[in-house]
């Protein structure tokens, strides 16, 4: 649950757990207690305390009563007030806290030190609790507050590692974000949460997210166009873009894509960008490939915008990778191929499409070997219109992209990039043509190819994808002609 408080420009998550665990013991001993209070205070305001107050004992016994029932409704406030009150300047913590956190409830992100996922037992292997580490005033001491992982949602999760890595840049991720995986329970059982997908999205634009306003993302079973979809889960967010998992009426699973227009933009820029997201999902909505995930609807609502995609079931190429590692040239070729077809596609429309975001992370492949485009980056391409930010992932965008002049060879050097990928398991390195190791045996096979997508002059790259396709297809029929030997790469 969350909530958007538009005059403070902040926003709150709420403890999942009504009663959080600190304060369960407590409770337990104190609610019987407590209604032996009530009982008692009710019949000495009836029956004793009409007779006067000579009755010393009977009024010490109702005293006490009335203090322990206080004590109860103390605590019992403390467990009704669950909310993370998130700001610009700061996070102020609920009122559970107030023990853990020596009475003080609001820290200043810049004090903000260390996140540490660590087990709350040593016979616990996987993380179940976030420790915030923050600087007292003094500068000399620290105070740890310990976030159990199970009393969040999985995605306020999200959106509490999202508020700190943008709010508070500068401390520092134990492990790295980007290596966590947690198991956090659902309705549905246990989910692991893996950070480093989520934090692919959030992209240099979306780091004023406060400014002027405070983008969340829709919550959980939210309803659009006219109540004919359905809002299932956050898979990713960034600060302006979310991508949801979603149903609609007859229960077929979508893919919902939400992007809105900073509110700082000018009227021109906002009137240019809603002009070019229709004319994009218009363009995007006709396209049909069998590789292509379908854009089924766009459309306008309470000035969000949205695409509905089709919901394509396999595993995007950059997860494939990380469980499986670097994949042999023949499986490689192969997939590059099917990309390489895709890109003819697009750059044939009339007028041409350039995705300018391609990478493992927007490929997926199905069980039957096929690859499928997923994302077009739309959302991202809509706000970094609007703001004048680049679009695209910077290991996989060539010079000219980042100059903001993107071509279809684009593409072409992002194709390169991603092979790079697929062959090594490491992302390339930005502006430098790809390369795999010089000492493998695959080198002089496949080297001249990777270099000539991703050189960074257009007049040395491949000038059409339709190139790139017949380059791939003879390295193909060359690597089973001459039985090339596969070691694995590393």
């Amino acid at each position: 649950m969350s909530n958007f408080d538009k005059d403070e420009k902040s926003f709150n998550i709420v403890l999942k757990n009504p009663f959080a665990r600190q304060y369960d013991a407590i409770l337990k001993i104190l609610l019987p207690l407590s209604i032996l209070a009530l009982c008692y205070l009710l019949y000495y305001l009836i029956k004793i305390l009409p007779l006067g107050l000579s009755n010393f004992f009977a009024l010490k016994a109702a005293w006490f009563s009335f203090i322990l029932l206080l004590s109860y409704l103390a605590v019992f406030n403390l467990q009704l007030n669950r909310r993370f009150v998130f700001s610009q300047e700061r996070l102020s913590l609920p009122a559970i806290y107030c023990l853990a956190s020596g009475g003080r409830l609001s820290w200043e992100w810049k004090d903000l030190k260390r996140v540490v996922f660590s087990a709350s037992q040593e016979l616990i292997e996987i993380p179940d609790q976030l420790v915030l580490v923050f600087s007292e005033p003094n500068g000399l001491t620290e105070k740890n507050i310990y976030i159990d992982v199970r009393d969040l949602d999985h995605n306020d999760l999200k959106k509490l590692i999202y508020s700190i890595t943008s709010s508070a840049p500068d401390a520092e991720f134990s492990p790295p974000i980007d290596q966590v995986a947690i198991k956090i329970p659902t309705a549905s059982g246990l989910k692991q949460l893996n950070f480093n997908d989520f934090t692919s999205l959030w992209d240099h634009e979306f780091s004023e997210r406060f400014a002027p306003t405070l983008y969340v993302p829709l919550a959980v079973g939210s309803k659009l166009r006219n109540d004919s979809l359905t809002i299932l889960e956050l898979l990713a967010c960034g600060g302006s873009a979310a991508i949801y998992a979603g149903k609609d009426l007859l229960g077929e699973q979508i893919i919902v894509k939400e992007a809105v227009i900073p509110l700082n933009a000018t009227p021109e820029l906002k009137e240019k960008a809603l002009e070019l997201f229709h004319r994009e999902a218009l363009l995007l909505s006709k396209l049909n490939h069998p590789k292509i995930a379908k854009v089924l609807d766009h459309f306008v609502e309470n000035d969000h915008h949205y695409e509905v995609l089709e919901f394509i079931d396999g595993l995007d190429l950059r997860r494939f990778v990380k469980e499986r590692g670097p994949q042999r040239a023949e499986f490689v070729l192969q997939w590059a191929e099917q990309i390489a077809e895709i890109l003819v596609y697009l750059h044939e429309q009339e007028p041409p499409i350039i995705h300018r975001d391609l990478s493992p992370d927007n490929l997926l492949l199905r069980v039957d070997g096929r690859i499928v485009l997923i994302d077009f980056g739309a959302a991202n391409a809509f706000v970094g219109t609007a703001t004048g930010t680049m679009v695209g992932k910077q290991s996989y965008m060539p010079p000219e992209q980042i100059r903001g002049k993107a071509v279809p060879q684009s593409d072409i050097y992002a194709l390169g990039g991603t092979c790079y990928f697929l062959f090594t398991g490491n992302d390339p390195t930005p502006l430098e043509p790809s390369q795999i190791n010089q000492d493998h045996e695959l080198a002089a096979f496949l080297n001249p190819f990777l270099a000539r997508c991703t050189a960074l002059n257009l007049e040395d790259r491949y000038t059409l994808a339709g190139d790139v396709l017949q380059a791939i297809r003879s390295l193909r029929l060359n690597l089973k002609s001459e039985a090339i030997s596969e070691p694995e790469l590393n």
